[in-house]
């Protein structure tokens, strides 16, 4: 299943990786994996000493023990020997040797020795990226140390944000910006896998920087790198719940479900949802646009999203999209405005045609979930346990979130036990809500049990005062 790209408003000339003669005589007839060839071959300047494989293995063996000890100015010279002369003898020169350049940066006191290791961890990485193919070459297939240009290029960029603040004049959250979108377009354009939920929350922290640095100016690209970011890790989540062995379904749990929680959290407290700055924000900018299907999808879709799919501007975007091309999400858009307006019967129809819009049973599931999910912001409880029945009946993979949504309008009905009954049933139904319904069913569990002491006190309150009450009679001389 390929995922949607992150949509980024940034272009980039593609990178060309030169080639480099002195390896052309090697490929496809060297057996990179033997370590003796390897060693022999990654030495630039073999004619310089008789055995360079031994030389080499030499080196290697004294960075590594120096890397196991923290020894990191013994490993460095060892290290600058191996990458000046034998950069494709290991895959440790580059993993390692970034490790051992952030603790020697962290150490340095002198900004200017500071500035050269940071200089030389960047190179670090553009070397890895000239060297790619016969480093990942040396590794057998399925083994740890294989990377793509698009993880090398994010890797640079994650470092860059570690350590470049303070020493690099240029260090900007733009340029980070830029170079986490840059490694992880790579990714999306070599194909074949995703990106990393770590890769997603870290270029999503830095989108947050600068939305915070410049609310009004970022507040869209934010809002749409939220909206893609959350995406992929939610279609991973799915590949989880279609994946028959249940060790790999759990590291895909394990992978984006942390980071997905991290960038709901983010989000949420960034106030970069504020109800009142979006309307302000899409007011004209919809009306600007109201011939532009694609731009009032998009509109919809944040606003919507942001908990604003009952304001005037959203009304106005779906009136406008439905008027161009009828579709579900228009005709979502069309039933809440009924609603708004009191027009129950045309809300149904609306939403009867945006069930019926729909090409399949599973869309007609999500459809159904999205009605029930505008009935519960509304209130309407009942309404929306019938939806949620409807989901599950036009697509039983839906069982997970329905429960989920199920456990949230049992919690706002104070129904406690019903509401963790289905957090469980959410949680054994779908792996990929298992984390949402296990921190539901917690917070539930806190609610539970505040009301259940508020009970108790006010049970002992009322005993006092009826005891009180009792003796106050008995003394006053009434039976």
């Amino acid at each position: 299943m390929k995922i949607k790209k992150i949509a980024l408003t940034i272009g980039f000339a593609a990178m060309v990786l030169p080639t480099f003669a002195q390896y052309e005589k090697y490929e496809g007839n060297t057996d990179f994996t033997n370590d003796e060839e390897r060693y022999k071959i990654a030495y630039i300047g073999q004619e310089q000493i008789a055995d360079p494989g031994k030389q080499v293995g030499g080196y290697i063996t004294m960075m590594q023990m120096y890397y196991s000890s923290q020894n990191w100015n013994e490993m460095y010279e060892n290290w600058k020997w191996l990458t000046t002369n034998a950069p494709i003898a290991s895959v440790s020169l580059y993993a390692r040797g970034a490790v051992m350049l952030g603790e020697l940066i962290k150490a340095e006191t002198d900004t200017a020795k500071k500035k050269q290791y940071l200089d030389e961890m960047m190179s670090l990485f553009d070397t890895r990226l000239k060297y790619l193919k016969y480093l990942n070459a040396s590794i057998p297939e399925g083994k740890r140390g294989r990377a793509t240009e698009g993880d090398v290029l994010i890797a640079k960029a994650n470092y860059y944000h570690i350590y470049g603040y303070g020493i690099d004049n240029e260090y900007t959250y733009n340029k980070i910006y830029d170079m986490y979108a840059k490694g992880i377009n790579a990714i999306n354009e070599e194909g074949g896998r995703e990106v990393k939920g770590a890769y997603i929350q870290y270029f999503f922290s830095v989108s947050h920087e600068l939305y915070k640095a410049s609310n009004e100016y970022y507040r869209e690209q934010f809002l749409n790198d939220y909206l893609s970011s959350t995406e992929v890790c939610e279609k991973m989540l799915q590949l989880a719940k279609e994946e028959t062995d249940p060790e790999k379904a759990q590291k895909i749990v394990d992978e984006y479900d942390r980071p997905l929680a991290v960038i709901e959290q983010v989000f949420a407290e960034s106030g970069a949802a504020n109800r009142e700055q979006l309307i302000a924000l899409f007011t004209p900018k919809v009306e600007a646009n109201k011939a532009n299907l694609e731009y009032l999808r998009k509109a919809m879709t944040v606003l919507a999203a942001n908990e604003c799919d009952d304001t005037e501007v959203y009304y106005k975007a779906a009136e406008y999209a439905y008027n161009i091309e009828p579709t579900y999400e228009s005709a979502i858009g069309m039933a809440s405005w009924s609603k708004q307006q009191g027009k129950m019967q045309d809300m149904l129809k609306y939403y009867e045609k945006a069930i019926d819009l729909c090409q399949t049973d599973a869309r007609r599931g999500r459809i159904s979930l999205v009605i029930a999910n505008s009935l519960i912001n509304s209130k309407q409880y009942t309404g929306a346990l019938v939806y949620l029945d409807k989901a599950m009946g036009y697509d039983s993979n839906l069982t997970g979130q329905a429960s989920m949504k199920k456990a949230a309008v049992y919690t706002a009905l104070g129904q406690y036990p019903q509401a963790l009954t289905y957090c469980e049933q959410a949680a054994a139904a779908d792996i990929t809500v298992s984390g949402s319904a296990n921190r539901l069913a917690s917070k539930i569990r806190e609610v539970q049990a505040n009301a259940a002491a508020n009970a108790r006190a006010k049970a002992a309150y009322d005993a006092y005062v009826a005891k009180q009450k009792a003796e106050e009679d008995f003394w006053g001389g009434k039976k």
